[in-house]
């Protein structure tokens, strides 16, 4: 919501033009445009083989980001043309906080259940021996959780979003490997049928716009500033939280190491480190890189999760035409812009390529798990995987 500030105090400076929402559409506007679809970078990453770090990095923060702006549109959405007085502003926040909480949440757990609950389900029933039944009750499981979630006022996003994390870890695995297959390649097709479609009804409704560009160019410009600035604000802060972890873990794992040593020096006993010797570099491996955190700002691109939200804008002000257009403006910016450079990007900032992604994946196995969620993994592993596939 960065972004939904900058041009708040834009409009308010009165440097926006003669293009000036209300407070509640900028708020809608701002939660929309934060989410990110960096198609065309991942579609590079993926032909270069870049660092699967930065790919699952870039893919993740995209996906999760959807979420959470998606639930906050369809919260924020409430307000427009409801404007209240001053006495009921408290009230209203903490109205939408709740409303927030409970729609992630409740469509986070929700989500989680039923791909649990697949999981369960097919660890007990066998039906390799009908592989289009039990490839269709599979892919009725994902899609099942949308529609509870949209009955039950949440967000089916957010619901199928969870139900695919955890269905991917433990159902899968249960699959026949010949259904495991058929099902991968009918989500790779539907995911990219909608791709299509959205991004075909987009570029047809360039030609059906009948505004003044100029009218909304100094809006356009303060709102790309806004984009920039604000997915700098939440990429380099948490990148540096996440890495001052990294550092004091390794600093806790050399204190217990040298109070091991200690220990055994004045026990005049002999020994060696109670942490495996590579554990360190283990841990130094998970950090994020400068460079990769820059590659992850510019993979910010804006798409057709942001021009859908902006085709369902409340039009309670009549404002609803002028968001289309300025979202689609910045749409292809993004796209055209920032999505054509990401090669030169990549080389610009030394990021590896060509990095065989199987091997990787094999070296880093196991290195993320510890302590209680590993055990709390083992432990779903052997409750909800099926050992049929296995023998």
């Amino acid at each position: 919501m960065g972004s939904a500030l900058i041009i708040v105090l834009a409009v308010n400076m009165n440097v926006t033009g003669d293009f000036k929402p209300k407070l509640s559409e900028i708020l809608v506007f701002g939660s929309l445009i934060s989410s990110t679809d960096p198609v065309s970078t991942l579609a590079v990453f993926q032909k270069k083989r870049v660092d699967p770090q930065l790919f699952y990095l870039v893919f993740g923060e995209s996906v999760l980001n959807d979420a959470v702006c998606l639930v906050l549109f369809n919260a924020l959405t409430k307000f427009v043309g409801r404007e209240m007085p001053g006495n009921q502003v408290l009230f209203a926040i903490l109205h939408f906080l709740m409303d927030f909480t409970i729609s992630f949440c409740g469509s986070l757990t929700l989500g989680v259940l039923c791909g649990l609950g697949s999981a369960f389900l097919l660890k007990h029933i066998d039906m390799r021996s009908t592989r289009l039944l039990e490839l269709s009750l599979y892919v009725m499981i994902m899609y099942l959780p949308f529609f509870l979630a949209e009955v039950m006022h949440m967000s089916g996003i957010v619901s199928i979003l969870f139900t695919g994390i955890a269905a991917r870890h433990w159902a899968a695995p249960n699959l026949s490997e010949d259904t495991a297959a058929d099902a991968d390649s009918f989500f790779r097709l539907i995911s990219h049928l909608a791709e299509t479609v959205i991004f075909l009804e987009m570029g047809l409704s360039v030609f059906g716009l009948s505004l003044n560009g100029g009218h909304f160019g100094l809006f356009i410009l303060w709102s790309l500033l806004a984009c920039l600035v604000s997915r700098a604000s939440n990429v380099y802060p948490m990148t540096f939280l996440y890495n001052f972890s990294i550092d004091r873990e390794i600093a806790a794992r050399q204190r217990e190491a040298d109070s091991h040593k200690s220990n055994l020096y004045h026990d005049g006993g002999y020994g060696t480190d109670i942490d495996d010797p590579n554990d360190v570099a283990e841990l130094m491996e998970l950090k994020i890189p400068a460079k990769t955190a820059h590659m992850m700002w510019f993979s910010g691109l804006r798409g057709a999760v942001a021009y859908a939200c902006a085709k369902m804008f409340p039009d309670a002000y009549g404002n609803q035409a002028g968001i289309v257009y300025v979202t689609m403006v910045m749409v292809l910016t993004t796209i055209f812009g920032l999505g054509s450079a990401t090669e030169m990007v990549l080389y610009r900032l030394n990021i590896d390529v060509g990095v065989d992604e199987d091997q990787y994946m094999t070296d880093k196995s196991n290195k993320v798990q510890r302590g209680m969620l590993k055990t709390l993994g083992k432990f779903a592993d052997s409750f909800l995987q099926s050992s049929i596939l296995k023998d």
